[in-house]
């Protein structure tokens, strides 16, 4: 497997470019340097695994050979890490001319975060390997058996061939199990989120109905408010004519019994003279 080095400026476009082809870019940068972390997490727990094995029935030259394999390997590994998160965080300066947003931000804290406490694991595991190494003498093969002849001296040599490739066979093997444990849980955590995505859009169009059916009935409301403010004006016209109605035919009627009066007294005081 190849652990090639990114350089952010190199993958950057020309200072002329769109600010969202670079956050694109370095969004994918981002995504590859998290998966090389994932890669140098799942080596150093498999070096922790086969270091238990020193001491053991199981201990011998092929072991040792094959840890120290991949002891270079992840640490290859980590020098390449290094070289990603430093050109990442060079990239996200805030003095750069590129626009980083708040996820980017906490993808590299993250990311930062998981390498610093791997590069420490792989430094201890490595310390404690080393030593255990110079406490732990293993016995050859020719301390157990005498030589049988020299057509016999390519016969360990073929076998420790083969045990380097059995083992790193064994471990390519087990980091595409992890790739492919590790895909699964992205593409359930993909779809988890899409999920709370569709439920969000559901709750959206559901207030968005609620926020129409409220806004038709408020403006029934308003027009009934407004006529009843027209109907009521009209009650205060007809009101008011009522009574100006009322005080006519008050005075007319005034007029009509003094006349009345008058004509009665007359006929009176002719009939009695």
């Amino acid at each position: 497997m190849s652990f090639a080095n990114y350089d952010l400026e190199a993958q950057q476009p020309p200072p002329n470019g769109k600010q969202h082809k670079k956050s694109s870019e370095l969004d994918q940068i981002v995504s590859d340097t998290s998966s090389q972390v994932s890669t140098f997490g799942s080596l150093i727990a498999q070096f922790n695994s086969q270091r238990k094995l020193l001491g053991s029935k199981r201990d011998g030259v092929d072991l040792r050979e094959s840890l120290d394999l991949l002891q270079n390997r992840i640490s290859d590994l980590d020098s390449a890490i290094s070289v990603l998160i430093m050109n990442i965080n060079k990239a996200m300066d805030p003095n750069s001319n590129l626009q980083v947003s708040e996820r980017q931000l906490m993808q590299k804290e993250r990311l930062t975060s998981d390498y610093r406490d791997l590069h420490r694991s792989f430094r201890s595991a490595s310390d404690s390997y080393k030593e255990k190494k110079k406490s732990i003498p293993i016995k050859t093969s020719t301390e157990e058996t005498p030589l049988l002849g020299g057509d016999q001296k390519g016969v360990p040599e073929q076998q420790q061939q083969q045990q380097q490739q059995l083992s790193q066979d064994q471990i390519e093997q087990t980091e595409l199990q992890y790739h492919i444990l590790l895909t699964e849980e992205r593409n359930r955590e993909i779809e988890q989120v899409a999920e709370g995505i569709r439920e969000v859009n559901s709750i959206f169009k559901d207030l968005g109905t609620l926020v129409n059916q409220q806004g038709e009935q408020l403006d029934t409301v308003e027009e009934n408010i407004l006529e009843l403010h027209g109907n009521t004006q009209q009650a205060s016209r007809e009101l008011h004519k009522a009574h100006e109605y009322q005080k006519r035919k008050g005075k007319w009627s005034c007029i009509i019994l003094v006349v009345l009066s008058v004509i009665v007294l007359v006929i009176v005081l002719a009939v009695v003279s």
